[in-house]
């Protein structure tokens, strides 16, 4: 048997508490004749790596390694990795040097890289086998699995429309050099990505839709040429919105950023690589169409320009059809959604669409502030390198939120009932002294969704009345000097230049007259109007709202901005170079939020009758939108101010109504997930323990790391358990107690016998909180809160 093996001899690399003699960096540092190396006995026909890992050590080479690491240090740095994703491999190689007093070189680092990557793709090739002997090999198992109250759907439950909510969005912090690591040609498969190929099938749906209107490409700074829905048009200031050719990117980058949708509860669906682009709308598209494959009909979409994309989707060749089938509905984000306008909000706000419940749908915007740790890593990383830390970091993410899932229901669950404890009451006693019925707030949003609606546009009428303007027209040629006036001996320059000058304005004249001529007879009008007549007067009127309505539009948008980035400013986290950047915004928003206050104060005496005269102190406690939009149109039909929908305590009544009606329907989508993740926790546990038997007796090491997965499991499952409880245990729990059947699956669950865990005293301990306690999220979404609530339409 000596005889049959072969000794090489590898210098290791560990951290502490290692049996092996660290010397390796040292012994290349300086030349010694102590250069102590570890002897490992290799069999024949078998690979030097597999020697190494008997001896639980992987080497920084393929086939003749000369220097290996441990696992416990590449485990460690690979938990590291995890939840601190700005942790390089160069930051822990020269970590490894500090700590063995060795001076860094690069080479260490790639050779610790390689290490690392070889035992990613072990970690990778048993989670392989797992899933394998699991059940779950199939290429898309794990995203129509990820979430227990999404996916897991029960016999007999309470029906939910939308039956799941997803949201979508752009990031663009994950940016990868152009040019990097092109020797590398290798491709990282990822059940989270969709290839670059899938996603270009819709490169071309929007270019279609605007082919089909012949449509000139629009100015950088004209948004009214931009082809959409015209009810949409004021959506357009948001940049993903915007027409794709806006949407390009520097040329130092090969990869601009990702798209992402995930679920109402956190979980990763699909990601898209944004390449050379900007938000474009083949990455939505495909990520929609990868919705609609994964989990069927009545999905709920939230993005921060659903209102538009809406629209996209209904036009696209290749997915309208596919998306009409499915029933899927869009809408706006809770907190991008009042910086819409208001007859968006009305259409798409999750407010005023049934079956959203509480659901802000803003779940991206958590996933980007921590994937944007991730970017600091992967500048200048290969395709396979980058593609492999976001891989990595969203399996982290995932297994956060499985950890949170209870915990996301529990806080739910209280504030929805905290809400109808609060307004139920209120609602009741405001419509009874006012008179109102239930179905007066449902009819309210439709006649005020009409109104605006009809306001779309002016009557060509008033439009063309307003153009005709034959006062005006002649000016310029009655001014010009006479014949009398020119003294042709003084100066036969000057007589030139004025000849031109008349020329000039006689050409002018003429066109001017056609066009007046053309205004009259669309306008059949017989007698040319003059400055007295009435019809004069009228147009002007509407020319001097028309003013007015601009600069309350200007108004309005200013105030938003200024508000926004104020709640950005005061977010805890945000770094001091972007507290300085938004500081400047804020300080030259408020000098054009005066200048357009100026103007407007100076427009509003003018108004038939007199619009109110605004104070600072006045736009600054504006509910939002709602009030500028009022305040607008009731300068422009006049009747309005008779509709009760235009009386700010009925409104606030409403704003009541509609979140109480909501809170409702956040408790009947938590009973039905409280539901399906207890039966979800019983029939892991009962399946893990089956398979564990079943793998036993065939495949030993199989089975441990079954087992380990279930006992992993058990430990989180417990404090679930716990946590369900006592969300049962609340005063008015409505949903159904234990567990119910899989549907399709013939064999109704038990509850599970897990250990008992005071789910109190593991919140005290930390190990169970939320993981954002950790990251200060708790305080930027007490601030966010803050501001949604500031931002309510009351």
């Amino acid at each position: 048997m000596e005889e049959d093996r072969h000794e090489f001899h590898v210098s290791v690399i560990g951290t502490f508490g290692t049996s092996f003699n660290i010397s390796y960096w040292r012994v290349n540092q300086v030349s010694t004749e102590h250069n102590t190396c570890v002897a490992i006995y290799q069999g024949v026909d078998e690979p030097a790596n597999v020697s190494l890992l008997r001896h639980g050590l992987i080497g920084c080479s393929p086939v003749e390694p000369t220097v290996a690491i441990e696992l416990r240090t590449l485990e460690l740095y690979h938990r590291l990795r995890r939840r601190h994703p700005q942790l390089s491999v160069q930051a822990m190689a020269r970590a490894l040097c500090d700590m063995h007093d060795v001076n860094y070189r690069p080479c260490y680092r790639d050779q610790f890289s390689i290490a690392f990557d070889a035992y990613l793709s072990i970690l990778r090739r048993v989670l392989s086998k797992v899933n394998q002997a699991l059940g779950r090999g199939a290429e898309d198992w794990r995203a129509q699995n990820m979430c227990p109250c999404c996916t897991y759907e029960l016999e007999d439950e309470k029906t939910l429309n939308p039956k799941m909510l997803v949201s979508h969005d752009g990031n663009n912090s994950a940016k990868r050099i152009a040019g990097a690591g092109s020797a590398d040609e290798s491709r990282f498969r990822s059940t989270y990505f969709i290839s670059r190929e899938q996603v270009d099938l819709f490169k071309d749906e929007v270019q279609h839709r605007r082919s089909n209107h012949d449509m000139d490409q629009p100015r950088e700074d004209d948004e009214d040429n931009v082809e959409t829905d015209e009810n949409l048009a004021s959506c357009l200031r948001w940049k993903s919105s915007g027409p794709d050719h806006k949407k390009t990117a520097l040329d130092i980058y090969e990869t601009t950023g990702i798209f992402a949708s995930a679920c109402r509860h956190g979980f990763i669906i699909k990601v898209c690589e944004m390449v050379k682009s900007g938000e474009l709308a083949k990455y939505p598209l495909a990520i929609t169409d990868a919705l609609i494959d994964l989990y069927g009909q009545d999905i709920g979409v939230g993005y921060d320009v659903g209102c538009t994309f809406s629209k996209i989707v209904q036009d696209s060749p290749l997915l309208g059809t596919k998306a009409r089938d499915a029933r899927i509905k869009f809408c706006v984000n809770a907190f991008h959604g009042y910086a819409h306008n208001r007859l968006c909000q009305v259409q798409h706000h999750p407010l005023y669409l049934s079956g959203f419940g509480l659901e802000d749908l803003e779940t991206m915007e958590r996933v980007f502030s921590t994937s944007n740790a991730v970017a600091r890593t992967t500048r200048y990383a290969t395709q396979y390198h980058w593609t492999q830390a976001l891989d990595l970091h969203f399996q982290q993410w995932d297994d956060d939120k499985y950890r949170e899932l209870s915990n996301f229901l529990m806080n739910n669950y209280v504030q929805a009932r905290g809400l109808i404890d609060e307004y139920t009451d209120a609602v009741a006693s405001l419509s009874s002294s006012l008179g109102l019925a239930e179905n007066d707030f449902e009819r309210w949003i439709d006649e005020e969704r009409q109104f605006l609606m009809d306001l779309k546009e002016e009557p060509s009428d008033r439009v063309l009345a307003c153009s005709y303007k034959w006062e005006r027209t002649s000016d310029a040629f009655k001014h010009m000097s006479s014949f009398d006036e020119i003294n042709y001996a003084e100066d036969a320059r000057e007589t030139s230049r004025l000849e031109a000058k008349r020329r000039a304005a006689l050409d002018g004249l003429m066109v001017r007259m056609r066009t007046v001529e053309d205004l009259e007879q669309a306008l059949s009008i017989r007698e040319r109007w003059t400055q007295d007549s009435p019809e004069y007067q009228s147009a002007l009127e509407r020319m001097r709202t028309h003013d007015f309505r601009r600069a309350l539009d200007k108004l309005q948008q200013l105030v938003v901005q200024r508000l926004l980035e104020l709640a950005k400013a005061n977010m805890a986290g945000t770094g001091y170079k972007l507290r300085v950047h938004i500081g400047k915004a804020i300080k030259a928003r408020s000098k054009a939020i005066n200048s357009a206050l100026n103007e407007y104060n100076n427009l509003a005496p003018l108004m038939t009758p007199p619009a109110p005269c605004l104070q600072w102190n006045d736009i600054v406690h504006y509910g939002f939108l709602s009030e500028f939009e009022l305040l607008k149109h009731s300068h422009s039909q006049q009747d309005m101010l008779c509709k009760p929908w235009t009386v700010p305590g009925n409104r606030e009544v409403a704003a009541k109504y509609f979140k109480l009606k909501r809170a409702y329907e956040e408790l009947h989508r938590l009973d039905v997930e409280i539901c399906r993740l207890r039966t979800f926790i019983h029939d892991e546990d009962t399946s893990l323990a089956a398979h564990v038997e079943r793998l036993s007796p065939i495949d030993s090491m199989l089975a441990r790391e079954v087992e380990e997965l279930r006992m992993r499991r058990l430990r989180i499952n417990s404090v679930h358990i716990a946590r369900l409880e006592a969300i049962e245990a609340l005063p008015g729990f409505s949903g159904s107690r234990g567990c119910g059947t899989r549907r399709g699956n013939s064999t109704p669950s038990k509850s599970p016998a897990l250990a008992h865990v005071d789910v109190d005293a593991a919140d005290e301990d930390g190990e169970w909180d939320d993981i954002a306690a950790d990251d200060a999220w708790n305080e930027d979404m007490t601030h966010l809160v803050d501001v949604l609530e500031g931002m309510a339409l009351d």
